[in-house]
Order: structure tokens, then sequence, then C-alpha cells
């Protein structure tokens, strides 16, 4: 098992590929490219289970098991799921990407709010 920092690094380094790949795609849907569309698809599902793997690691390490989650445990994995379908809606209803620029980084922005806070326990 890797050291809580390295999960820790590990998850923040996901989160960031995963925002670069969401953003990525939402340009070039936005200038109807479909050169690079791939590879933003790509890093999109490669980043999301690296964000996973690091959030799972550091549950492990916090001695959180799957039996006795905490709510905010929960919502972040909603906040993962809604991240993650936030590709197939870009992908399928392209005008309204414009308006993913502002729920993608409030999706984030609640998800390191959930992890720093940690309410509802």
């Amino acid at each position: 098992m890797f050291p809580y920092a390295a999960y820790k690094v590990l998850h923040i380094a996901g989160v960031f590929f995963l925002l670069f790949s969401l953003a990525s795609y939402i340009v070039l849907s936005q200038n109807s490219l479909e050169k690079g569309k791939k590879l933003a698809s790509i890093f999109h599902g490669i980043s999301l289970f690296i964000v996973l793997l690091g959030g799972f690691g550091l549950l492990a390490r916090l001695g959180i098991t799957g039996s006795d989650w905490p709510a905010w445990v929960w919502m972040k994995l909603i906040v993962w799921i809604l991240l993650g379908l936030s590709l197939y809606i870009i992908k399928k209803i392209p005008s309204i990407s414009h308006v993913m620029w502002f729920v993608i980084p409030i999706l984030a922005i609640l998800s390191v709010y959930l992890a720093v806070y940690k309410p509802l326990l």
C-alpha cells in the first residue's frame, strides 16, 4: 500500500487531467473540430480511473471501508459520476457546452469542499 500523500497526489493529478480533458473537449466541440476529440475522450476516461483509484486509496488509508461510508463520500462519488457523464452530455448536446463551462467548475469546487470539510459525518 502506498502512503497517504502518494494517494493524495495521484488523486489531485487525476482531477487536473479530468478538468483539462473536459475543457479541451468543450473547446473542440464549440469549434466543431473533430481532430483531438478522441484524445480528449481517452484522457477523460483515464483520468476518471486515476481519480477513483486515488480516492479509494485515500479512503483505505483513512480506514473508511465500503460498509460504513459517510455521506460526504457518497456525495463525492455522485460528483465523480456527474463529471463522468458530462463528456457524454457535451457529445450528445453540443449546444449546452457553454453551460458546462460553469457546471464543471462548480462540481469540482463542491468536491473540494466535501473533501476538506467532510460535512454530514
